[in-house]
């Protein structure tokens, strides 16, 4: 199976490249002529951007892209990420109402999740945190990357703080009630105008840090990737999945590759947001992966030739 993947695209934000149907179509001839054949789109996250703008918005935004890709009949395989959260929500609520309907009422922790959602019309493949696939004579595991960052730590600092005061021990659950507590809070606040330009202002600010941090990571020569690879070690033993050969991930719209000897080869695809002026000396706009028997390419939309190339032997 040969397989694009695609992560960070937040319709719904005027930064968007996808929403523009002309990048759109650039991006399926360009999948058409490199991706010998490629039959599924594997999105890590972050497709559409639930915080930032209207639901609504963000769907009708990803309509032509979501319609081509159909078009060339790829199988769409969706791994939910942190702006996208709430597609997360409504599956548990779904599975809660069920269970409400048997009289089952015993509380449930399911730590992955896999269902199929109709989105514009198109049956997609749901996965939540991750999708593992055989591919290439190789063990693949997606995520979309939003449990790699410092908000994981923190959350889990202010669980644990949480925990003393009621004398319970800190369960495999609490990660997630956390975020999730996070996640719907900011994206309740997509409907109010003056939230929203407030966490913008917020979202800003952090940038500037993290562009600040990267800078000085750069001097150092501490790549985008090498900075989270200790943090995929643990997060692919947390997960239980057994040997990984390729981790593919997005969240934080560095496109970079790095692997260390005997450790897997780990991948950040970047995304297909285009904010002027934001951007760290590390982020490339506009970037996707493309994987078939021959290899692994990281590719940037509009270039000839890939960025990196890592051949399968």
């Amino acid at each position: 199976m040969q397989s694009v993947v695609i992560s960070d695209t937040h319709f719904g934000l005027s930064s968007s490249t996808l929403k523009d149907p002309k990048k759109v179509d650039l991006l399926m001839q360009e999948i058409s002529k490199n991706g010998n054949g490629c039959d599924e789109a594997i999105l890590l996250g972050d497709i559409f951007d639930f915080w930032r703008a209207r639901p609504e918005k963000a769907v009708r935004d990803s309509r032509y892209f979501l319609k081509k890709i159909s078009e060339m009949d790829l199988k769409i395989r969706y791994i939910v990420g942190n702006h996208d959260h709430h597609l997360v929500v409504l599956k548990q609520e779904e599975e809660f109402m069920e269970r409400v309907a048997r009289g089952d009422l015993y509380p449930v922790y399911v730590p992955s999740l896999r269902w199929s959602q109709t989105i514009n019309g198109l049956n997609i493949e749901m996965f939540y945190p991750t999708f593992q696939a055989r591919r290439c004579h190789r063990n693949f595991l997606f995520a979309h990357g939003h449990h790699l960052d410092g908000f994981q730590t923190f959350s889990l600092q202010v669980v644990e703080q949480l925990r003393r005061f009621s004398g319970e021990e800190r369960s495999p659950a609490d990660l997630e009630m956390m975020m999730t507590y996070t996640y719907e809070s900011i994206y309740r606040s997509s409907y109010i105008g003056e939230m929203v330009t407030f966490e913008d202002r917020l979202w800003n600010a952090h940038n500037t840090v993290q562009r600040l941090k990267s800078d000085v990571l750069k001097k150092l020569r501490f790549t985008p990737v090498e900075r989270h690879y200790e943090a995929i070690l643990q997060f692919i033993c947390d997960q239980n999945k057994g040997m990984v050969d390729c981790f593919l991930y997005g969240d934080t719209h560095q496109a970079d590759i790095y692997q260390r000897k005997s450790g897997p080869l780990a991948v950040n695809t970047g995304s297909f947001t285009r904010e002027e002026g934001k951007c760290s000396g590390y982020e490339l706009p506009d970037t996707y992966v493309l994987i078939n028997e021959d290899g692994l390419a990281l590719r940037q939309l509009g270039k000839l030739e890939p960025i990196f190339l890592c051949e399968f032997f």
